[in-house]
């Protein structure tokens, strides 16, 4: 499972995806799930913390599309 924490609006929102794969897919839409600019504060898969250099949403795509 990935679980993505950001910021919206001053406040901390999460989104979780059965898979990377999943998250993948859906920000491959015409229309995204989420907007590439938001600001990525946490984000797991299968409870292990990922380390991203580009700490938005664009940079987790990137990150997991490799």
């Amino acid at each position: 499972m990935l679980v993505i924490t950001y910021e919206l609006n001053h406040s901390e929102k999460e989104k979780s995806y059965a898979s990377a794969n999943d998250f993948v897919a859906a920000q491959l839409k015409e229309v995204p799930d989420l907007p590439d600019y938001y600001h990525v504060t946490k984000a797991t898969v299968d409870g292990n913390p990922i380390d991203l250099e580009d700490k938005t949403i664009s940079g987790l795509f990137n990150y997991l599309n490799k």
